[in-house]
């Protein structure tokens, strides 16, 4: 099957993706955007460059609506889940396709406001992938050919993209979206999604709950994954959670929220007569799942438990 009949078939019908082609004939007239390079002052029009050898690398043409499509497609790989996966390639596959496999190293660049902006990352399948200190992954591709510059760029851990195309050679849009997203993030309006908790990490943090506020061992054998003696001694863990409840003034209870970080791990807090616990569990990703990792410390009454920032 000819290359760009297959893309038309398999992927960009099936996303609703109607105005994408690989060939400019397709557009009507009154739609197709022209390319332009601006030369000594003046702006010189570029020719469309026709399908061939390098059209499955670039020369799509498309519409905003369409690329928005596909960010979505992309950013529909989160969180991780179970139920229907139509395709047309796996939500796996897609988170797959947005991690770093070859590192490109990091940066630390002086804005025009004299802030320095600390920034690492690496390349993905075809994608770029950057952590800063405002957020965590930002997924990104840019496109360019004489008369043209494009950029879609989207927040996994938000559910938020940004795109933009532009008809001048190698459009600069790299500031305007660090702009963008920046001010986009003063507002309040991005509101991270919450990882999907497995139904067994409920259980266990009701279970561990118990332990906190009155330990008994064979509730905590029956909880404990293989490793978590090895890693600290029962007796030296009891004795540990028995001397922070006391300090906390006993007659602990959860209150509050349960952060999820993944769907086998989790944090929350424990409120106590005259003082607050932290608990941390992480699950092993064994059948049935048990507890691996287990931490218990005090905090203050005024202390978050959302995460620390990446960096300052």
């Amino acid at each position: 099957m000819p290359y760009p009949r297959y893309l038309r078939e398999k992927v960009l019908r099936p996303l609703g993706m109607h105005a994408t082609t690989l060939e400019a004939a397709d557009i009507p007239a009154r739609r197709l955007a022209h390319g332009y390079r601006r030369r000594d002052g003046e702006w010189l029009e570029e020719k469309q460059l026709p399908d061939g050898a390098f059209g499955p690398m670039g020369g799509m043409l498309t519409s905003v609506g369409d690329l928005g499509r596909w960010v979505g497609f992309m950013l529909d790989a989160w969180p991780a889940r179970d139920g229907p996966d139509a395709g047309p390639l796996r939500r796996s596959s897609r988170r797959e396709m947005q991690q770093v496999a070859r590192y490109s190293g990091a940066s630390a660049v002086r804005d025009t406001s004299g802030r320095v902006i600390l920034s690492a990352g690496g390349y993905g399948y075809g994608l770029g992938v950057r952590q800063t200190c405002l957020f965590r992954t930002s997924v990104s591709h840019s496109g360019g050919l004489p008369g043209f510059g494009s950029l879609m760029r989207w927040l996994p851990e938000h559910g938020v993209g940004i795109v933009a195309m532009g008809n001048l050679t190698y459009t600069p849009w790299g500031g305007v979206f660090e702009q963008a997203l920046e001010m986009l993030a003063k507002t309040g309006g991005l509101t991270a999604r919450m990882p999907r908790p497995a139904a067994v990490l409920l259980e266990r943090r009701e279970e561990v709950s118990r332990l906190v506020a009155r330990w008994d061992d064979a509730l905590a054998d029956r909880v404990a994954a293989m490793n978590l003696y090895l890693d600290e001694p029962k007796e030296r863990r009891r004795a540990a959670i028995d001397r922070l409840r006391t300090a906390a003034g006993g007659q602990c209870r959860n209150e509050g929220p349960f952060v999820v970080e993944n769907a086998l791990r989790g944090r929350w807090r424990m409120r106590c007569a005259t003082g607050d616990l932290r608990v941390s569990i992480t699950l092993a990703p064994t059948e049935p799942a048990k507890v691996q990792f287990l931490d218990v410390r005090p905090m203050a009454r005024e202390e978050s438990l959302d995460a620390a920032p990446v960096c300052r």
